[in-house]
């Protein structure tokens, strides 16, 4: 175990070296708009609208670099655009700090977002994070109230395994971004199939599609392997976007992130 550590510890520092003069951002970029383009969303369109939203929001939002922006929020702006699929109902899973469930309501004002955490007397909450003390737990509850103060959001602190049974389905965009280890993000992924409307689309946050990909208490590549059994055997449009584009986050391919979209039947 001590050295199995010792040589991850050793690879995370010398990959980046070794990858980052191979990374062709440029070309990453045109890769990932040709991507949009093929399924209809108007990336620019997007970008902008999201720059708009960013813009009027105060707070640690409108200060975050363009670079660590996920591609995600470019996705949920260019869906929130989209005429043919008006987006009525969102559904969350994991809300964290609720600057996800701002930006969606922001973008979507009409439409009904619906958000879940764990609750606080859940094993895993505290130890999160960093939540295991009273003032850190304070600061962070504080910061999750004011971003879910607009009245489209609704939130329940609920363990994301009890889903079926607590809330109703029939959402258009359901965004996964809970546990995104085996079991959880196993029951997350396959929740979400059930609760989301024909047509509607289902989002995954941080997947790692390398075979070999790292892992760790966040991130692994386990909701990659959940998501291919589910598209064997429903044979769902799924496409991975490129979560953040630059050597710094993706040069080294078994750490490379993606943000997962699944498009589900309308049959």
């Amino acid at each position: 175990m001590i050295k199995y550590f010792v040589l991850e510890n050793y690879l995370k520092h010398l990959e980046p070296w070794l990858w980052g003069s191979t990374y062709d951002a440029v070309r990453a970029e045109a890769e990932e708009k040709s991507k949009y383009a093929a399924l209809g969303l108007d990336y620019e369109r997007g970008l902008a609208k999201l720059e708009r939203v960013l813009g009027e929001l105060v707070g640690p939002l409108d200060s975050v670099e363009r670079s660590m922006r996920s591609s995600h929020w470019v996705l949920f702006a260019c869906l929130s655009e989209l005429s043919s699929m008006p987006i009525k109902r969102i559904l969350e899973i994991g809300t964290y700090d609720g600057e996800t469930a701002l930006i969606l309501a922001k973008l979507f004002p009409a439409s009904e977002i619906v958000t879940v955490d764990l609750p606080e007397d859940d094993p895993i909450f505290r130890g999160s994070y960093v939540r295991d003390d009273a003032q850190t737990l304070a600061d962070f509850k504080a910061r999750q109230g004011v971003n879910l103060k607009p009245g489209n959001i609704k939130f329940k602190a609920l363990n994301s395994f009890f889903l079926p049974e607590q809330v109703d389905g029939g959402f258009d965009l359901i965004w996964v971004d809970g546990g995104h280890l085996y079991p959880e993000v196993a029951w997350d992924i396959c929740n979400a199939y059930s609760l989301c409307a024909p047509g509607g689309y289902i989002m995954v946050d941080d997947v790692i599609t390398h075979p070999r990909g790292f892992r760790d208490a966040y991130v692994s590549p386990d909701s990659h392997r959940v998501l291919e059994y589910v598209v064997a055997r429903t044979h769902e449009a799924l496409a991975y976007f490129l979560k953040r584009n630059g050597a710094r986050w993706s040069a080294v391919p078994r750490r490379r992130k993606y943000v997962a979209l699944l498009r589900k039947s309308a049959r």
